[in-house]
């Protein structure tokens, strides 16, 4: 098409709800072969033909040999099309069409860019000897991902939820914030996470213990009443030291309200950092909520403290509870995604487009 606004609305309405899949791998050998098959009287006719990929996967039958993970390739020895990378790579040269793989976690997408790489630079009728332009999407200091020296492959999420009884009115908001989270780690494509729920008033309950991200309940149920810190943070921390060593422990602590045993809790969150830091080398994720205006912002500020990496966030209600919730499961990142997504494709297709026209 040839009206921008029409293409940002198609986009719009195909991100407005999507997830993962329910594996790691994507199909980027179908995507490429749909859009190189189109057949219009407009379709691929421009002196300059591009298609750009986008994305933070491997493609199916392409995960890198170190994530030995659940969920990571649905089709992980065949296309369910029976598409190969030879295939889709000759009807890119077919119609003449420069491929742009633009990547977000390199280290994911090595062994996808190297086989599509390697097919289009050896098809024999790739008479110029052209090649696919690989754009790597972040900064290297940014990157993530699973290297043959490096095996974490995700996260521990343990949530640390206070379900008291000035809770009762306002649980169905937690549940919700916490089911968001989850579904934004499953759109950031981390599978492999293992989620754990630690829920508490006066006593501290676990009710979900190291499940699969796409395993994790969507339902909660609520039955405490008191407020006691220490039970919830003991609880936690054992769930946080029985961590595999794949994945790395995170802490969400959220509470609408004030105990007694404050001290006690920030100092089992203490000791925790230190067995991480000498177990991962770095502090602790913790993430510390306060709910409402009944808290007592001192004492978790305290327990927050406990790590480096520790931090208060502040929710009046359950609408801002959710975008806390959604913000720490992987908003970051997206905004820096957003920064150099301009920059790093207009710069490439700038650079090819201005070889070509010296060169013709």
């Amino acid at each position: 098409t040839k009206d921008i606004n029409s293409a940002l609305h198609s986009v719009e309405f195909l991100t407005a709800d999507f997830s993962g899949g329910g594996d790691l791998a994507e199909d980027h050998l179908g995507a490429i072969n749909r859009c190189s098959s189109w057949s219009g009287p407009d379709d691929w006719k421009s002196p300059i033909k591009a298609m750009l990929i986008l994305t933070d996967a491997p493609a199916h039958g392409l995960v890198p040999l170190s994530y030995r993970v659940p969920n990571a390739d649905s089709y992980s020895f065949y296309h369910p099309s029976g598409l190969t990378a030879e295939k889709v790579v000759e009807n890119l040269i077919a119609n003449d069409i420069d491929l742009f793989f633009c990547s977000f976690d390199p280290l994911a997408t090595a062994r996808t860019e190297e086989e599509l790489s390697k097919q289009y630079l050896n098809h024999p009728k790739n008479k110029e000897m052209r090649e696919i332009i690989t754009v790597p999407m972040t900064p290297e200091e940014h990157r993530i991902g699973v290297t043959e020296s490096n095996s974490i492959h995700g996260k521990h999420i343990v949530f640390v939820l206070d379900e008291s009884t000035s809770m009762r009115y306002k649980w169905d908001g937690v549940v919700v914030a916490y089911n968001q989270y989850i579904s934004r780690r499953k759109q950031n494509q981390c599978y492999s996470d293992l989620v754990s729920v630690v829920q508490f008033g006066s006593i501290s309950r676990t009710t979900v213990q190291q499940v699969q991200l796409s395993d994790a309940p969507k339902a909660l149920g609520r039955s405490g009443r008191g407020t006691k810190f220490y039970p919830a943070a003991r609880d936690a921390c054992r769930l946080a030291r029985n961590t595999p060593s794949s994945h790395v422990p995170v802490i969400v602590f959220m509470s609408d309200g004030k105990a007694n045993d404050s001290v006690a809790a920030a100092n089992i969150y203490s000791a925790l950092n230190s067995e991480v830091i000498r177990r991962f080398g770095s502090n602790v994720e913790l993430h510390v909520i306060a709910f409402g205006y009944g808290v007592d912002r001192t004492q978790l500020q305290n327990i927050a403290g406990a790590s480096r990496n520790g931090k208060v966030h502040t929710s009046s209600d359950t609408s801002e509870l959710s975008k806390i919730f959604v913000d720490i499961a992987g908003g970051n990142i997206a905004s820096l995604l957003e920064e150099e997504i301009v920059n790093r494709i207009s710069n490439a297709v700038t650079d090819k487009m201005s070889l070509e026209y010296m060169a013709a």
